[in-house]
């Protein structure tokens, strides 16, 4: 064995040194002086050299994979594993934020590898969508193991029993074991997001691409695709025509008729905004809670004639005050005004009387007090007017 390394290494050296003799003598280096001699010298060792480095690089870049490939670890070098807990019987893992994640079972056995990314289905469903990188396939929560090898460019979750998955361009609705249940021929538009069933309904498009409608779990259209949008908030349906919008449930029963208005769910009540930036609530039976419904009241100040010096307070290491220091200029004093500013849609205001009786509707963008009953309201295109405590306008 000995003999071996030692008949190899002096090939090598030799390979070496005639490849260094030769790049001496295309660079024109054939002189046999001491000079030339040792410039070769030079040359070729710096050229050993440089192979060498190739070879450790491309041992450690060989080794690396190898150990990458089949799972090869060290006792000397944990790892910090990232799991998200997926059922009793399967975790997925991920070694790093940019590394690819795999699947493990209870005994820490893989199950599956190369994950990119996971999305879990909702309610019951047990398959999880996942993407190697390339394309998206699922695979089972529970066992881990693959149902549907990755063969789709755009996927979703599981819902309902149902998942929609791109099929070539064309948007098609697949059962757990992959057969196509839903082809209605709809194509696939890159950047739109859905494709996903709640109580039992999804919104999709037309063909034209310009309208959406309502199907069932049989591809059936429950509303034609002839809305502009339909948002779903559990049991009930927010649906636009492109003019006005309506409030129904999964019955197609009206809860709160088309108005010129816009709708949106939340905590079981539903809210309203007006064309006139004011906001109404309902229950979700479309009942009348509150036809005027303000989201928030503050009081206004304004700036006084009266003059004050302020002063800056200086804090220790330990947030004890060592010393204040009085400013350099002085500063007006602010008063509160007599009325207030409430708020009903967002970003549109209105003034309030100290009792709580509306003023003026909510116009305005800004409200600033310029006295104490004197208020500048700004509206989005900063056209300001000057009203005093009853609205009226000061000219």
């Amino acid at each position: 064995m000995r003999r071996a390394i030692i008949l190899f290494w002096h090939g090598l050296t030799g390979i070496l040194t005639g490849i260094a003799n030769w790049i001496t003598v295309v660079l024109g280096m054939k002189d046999n002086s001491k000079y030339g001699k040792l410039l070769r010298r030079i040359v070729g060792s710096c050229f050993t050299l440089f192979v060498i480095l190739c070879t450790v690089a491309a041992t450690c870049s060989f080794f690396e994979t190898l150990c990458n490939r089949y799972d090869i670890t060290f006792a000397d070098t944990p790892k910090e594993v990232y799991t998200q807990y997926l059922s009793r019987n399967a975790t997925f893992c991920r070694d790093s934020y940019y590394e690819k994640g795999y699947v493990i079972d209870r005994n820490d056995n893989k199950t599956l590898k190369n994950i990119q990314w996971i999305a879990k289905p909702l309610g019951d469903d047990s398959l999880i969508c996942y993407s190697d990188g390339k394309q998206r396939g699922y695979f089972n929560m529970f066992t881990g193991k693959v149902a549907i090898k990755p063969r789709y460019d755009h996927a979703w979750i599981f819902s309902d029993g149902l998942a929609s998955v791109d099929d070539n361009g064309w948007i098609k609705f697949i059962d757990p074991t992959g057969k196509v249940i839903i082809d209605n021929h709809q194509p696939y538009i890159p950047g739109m997001e859905g494709y996903v069933f709640h109580n039992g309904f999804c919104v999709v498009h037309n063909e034209r691409r310009d309208k959406v409608g309502l199907i069932d779990l049989t591809g059936k259209w429950i509303l034609e695709p002839q809305y502009f949008s339909i948002q779903q908030y559990g049991t009930l349906l927010i649906v636009n025509n492109g003019i006005e919008e309506t409030v129904m449930d999964t019955k197609l029963n009206t809860i709160i008729p088309y108005a010129k208005a816009s709708y949106w769910i939340y905590d079981g009540i539903i809210f309203s905004t007006m064309q006139d930036h004011t906001m109404r609530q309902y229950d979700l039976q479309g009942n009348l809670i509150d036809d005027f419904y303000i989201s928030h009241v503050e009081k206004i100040t304004y700036p006084t004639n009266e003059l004050r010096y302020g002063t800056t307070k200086n804090y220790d290491d330990n947030g004890k005050i060592i010393s204040e220091t009085e400013d350099n200029e002085p500063t007006n004093m602010q008063a509160i005004a007599r009325c207030m500013c409430y708020q009903a849609e967002q970003g549109w205001y209105g003034l309030m009387s100290p009792d709580g009786q509306i003023i003026t509707p909510p116009s305005y963008s800004t409200i600033t007090a310029v006295g104490a009953d004197l208020y500048l309201c700004e509206s989005q295109n900063d056209y300001g007017v000057l009203l005093n405590g009853k609205g009226e306008r000061v000219k």
